[in-house]
């Protein structure tokens, strides 16, 4: 078992040095703690001073730390975490420490080592964590209202609530596209080998008969003939294709237009309007509980939107809202939210329990994509089959109906 040596401080306020043996240095940070000690510095025996290990770390954990990606699990996860450790009388200096040394992944511990280092120089949490790409402004927004109201234990729980329902969410709607994907690409593989595989062999044997085809026989082949010989040019138009959508979407007019059309899709542009607002509300619920002014709450749930129409109007509905329209008769003007949703924001309003509004509606765009997607997926896994089996069925019969053709021929030739 490996040896750590610690710098910590003991309940008198003396500093006291030490070696534990114990499998890793949380351990030994809970153990100190246990013993009513206040870890200053945890190193393995050997190892060089904290302040010179950071010096002279090795290239290879430091570039997987700088260059490393955050999902928001690990995010959610520390947030929770830290409104534990917080909430249980743990400084915020120790508790951002503690959370740095337990995270799975190497970018966010090396980002709270470096919150850790601001925190000690006296710069706030909320301050750091603006330094980093990886906390949204959403999150910081909330944090910094916490530490100004004193409930900053309360509002990182809110944030970890947030954060994991945002992750619930996008894994209702990747688990409902996955399987349509897999079957999606398992139809083309087979299309792409009884065009360019099976089929080319079948022509040959036919060919050797010197007998006339049937004509889906005949249609089949002259569609595996065509692909095998401009392969390459199909080749080029896909990828021409593929990358002038990019840039496309990359264009201001042109993201617009594909936004726009997106809600026109039917059955999916219905969904994907409702998985739009539900992220909005979700993040203006949790802003307004927080205390965050309703302005400022639009303003930051609106770069939550990764739709630049709907952002485009909920802009609007800001700048309303900001000149003193109440947000209810604002929204009632658009046909984008249900009446139920523009009726409960204006009850909101007036009753002084816009939160627990919003949370009402969180919950009602939550229960409708979780319907509509249940319902999406008992609809599309069967089409795709049909689908499947249809094209597969085509190919089949056009190759066996010369054989079945050849063969009464045979059959009557010998009576």
């Amino acid at each position: 078992m490996p040896k750590f040596s610690y710098h910590a401080v003991d309940p008198q306020g003396k500093e006291v040095k030490g070696v534990k043996d114990l499998a890793n240095k949380k351990e030994v940070i809970a153990a100190l703690r246990a013993e009513g000690y206040m870890p200053l510095n945890v190193e393995e025996a050997g190892a060089i001073s904290r302040a010179a290990s950071s010096l002279t770390k090795s290239s290879a954990a430091n570039n997987k730390g700088k260059s490393g990606k955050v999902k928001m699990d690990d995010i959610a996860l520390f947030c929770r975490q830290l409104s534990t450790l917080v909430n249980a009388g743990v400084s915020l200096l120790e508790a951002t420490e503690d959370v740095s040394a337990m995270t799975s992944s190497p970018r966010l511990g090396y980002i709270l080592s470096e919150v850790a280092d601001d925190l000690r120089s006296g710069i706030t949490l909320s301050e750091s964590m603006k330094k980093h790409k990886e906390f949204s402004k959403t999150l910081t927004s909330m944090v910094e209202v916490g530490e100004k109201s004193g409930q900053l234990s309360k509002v990182l729980g809110d944030l970890a609530d947030y954060l994991e329902a945002n992750v619930k969410l996008l894994r209702k709607i990747k688990s409902a596209s996955t399987y349509p994907m897999v079957i999606g690409c398992f139809f083309i593989v087979v299309l792409l080998a009884l065009v360019l595989g099976i089929i080319p062999k079948f022509e040959d044997m036919f060919k050797s008969f010197g007998a006339d085809l049937p004509l889906p026989t005949k249609i089949v082949m002259n569609i595996s003939n065509f692909m095998i010989d401009n392969i390459v040019i199909i080749a080029l138009c896909v990828i021409s294709f593929f990358v002038g959508f990019r840039m496309f979407k990359k264009n201001k007019a042109g993201r617009m237009i594909y936004d726009r059309t997106l809600f026109k899709i039917p059955i999916f542009g219905a969904t994907y309007l409702k998985i739009v607002l539900a992220r909005f509300f979700q993040t203006l619920s949790t802003l307004v509980k927080s205390g965050v002014d309703i302005v400022s709450s639009l303003e930051i749930s609106i770069n939550v939107i990764d739709n630049v129409y709907i952002e485009g109007i909920m802009k609007e509905v800001r700048g309303k809202v900001l000149a003193g329209n109440p947000l209810g008769d604002e929204m009632a003007k658009l046909s984008i939210f249900p009446r139920m949703v523009t009726r409960m924001t204006a009850v909101g309003e007036k009753s002084g329990q816009l939160d627990s509004m919003f949370d009402k509606i969180t919950d009602y765009f939550n229960d409708e994509v979780d319907a509509v997607v249940a319902s999406m997926s008992s609809i599309i896994e069967p089409v795709l089959i049909v689908g499947l089996g249809f094209i597969v069925g085509i190919a089949v019969t056009a190759m066996y109906l010369p054989i079945f053709s050849l063969a009464t021929a045979m059959m009557a030739g010998s009576a």
